[in-house]
């Protein structure tokens, strides 16, 4: 029967799209025979999930990830704490941080679906197109199925984007002293292709101060840092090699 192949290919705790779901032969009038007999429940237009089960925001993305290529993934304070490289005091609602490529959007079903988390969305437009999108693989645990995320030197870059100034010299600076193992290689390959002179600039101070050997190895002479000056924080001091006026204790020279 159908019905018995779509269960046994439908991963518990994900979400099957219509796209999805024709990709096994399961038109629109057979999905909604399967829900009146209670084998699936509607999540919202054109999402169902298998009757009973739990889901989850991590469900949720697998089923927007089912594009070739990833058009949407957890990035920035997500992505490094998914991966563990920091854990990130929340008081209510956990918040998830999505990126996605130039054009992208979450889908209705998605947006509208009472997740137990807040979702921020950040729409393209950090980088210019690469053919290494800088993802990697996490294993979400006690679970079947896998999601692309921000590789730490991706997610970092999309940290300083995502936070206020006023963050960037506390919880940006606690996040980036524990990443001593970045690739300076995939570091140079992003800075290059970044869009935000703010997040360069911002970046290379936060990395040359942290003192990790692998900002050793990245040239800056080959990264569109922008002319004249900027003000990141309000009264601060000028650094003199990246131009942006910052807490006194960050500046060069200070």
């Amino acid at each position: 029967m159908k019905i018995n192949r779509l269960l046994a290919d439908w991963v518990p705790g994900c979400i099957a799209t219509q796209a999805w779901l024709h990709e096994h032969e399961i038109g629109p009038s057979l999905i909604q025979k399967y829900q009146r007999s209670g084998w699936v429940e509607r999540v919202g237009h054109g999402a169902w999930k298998r009757c009973g089960d739990d889901i989850d925001w991590q469900g949720g993305i697998f089923a927007l990830q089912q594009a070739a290529p990833v058009q949407i993934w957890p990035g920035g304070a997500t992505a490094l704490s998914l991966a563990g490289y920091s854990h990130y005091l929340t008081f209510g609602k956990q918040v998830i941080d999505l990126f996605g490529i130039p054009g992208a959007a979450l889908a209705g079903w998605f947006r509208k679906y009472p997740w137990e988390v807040d979702v921020n969305f950040f729409p393209g437009g950090l980088f210019a197109a690469m053919e290494d999108m800088a993802l990697q693989v996490f294993q979400v645990p006690y679970s079947r199925f896998e999601l692309k995320i921000s590789t730490p030197e991706r997610a970092v870059l999309e940290l300083i984007h995502q936070s206020a100034n006023e963050q960037l010299f506390s919880s940006v600076v606690d996040v980036l002293s524990g990443l001593g193992s970045l690739s300076p290689r995939r570091l140079q390959r992003l800075l290059e292709a970044c869009n935000s002179i703010r997040v360069k600039r911002v970046f290379l101070l936060l990395a040359r101060n942290a003192g990790h050997a692998w900002y050793e190895r990245i040239d800056p002479s080959m990264i569109d840092l922008g002319k004249g000056k900027r003000q990141i924080i309000r009264g601060g001091r000028l650094d003199k090699e990246f131009l942006i006026t910052v807490p006194e204790s960050f500046a060069s020279g200070s």
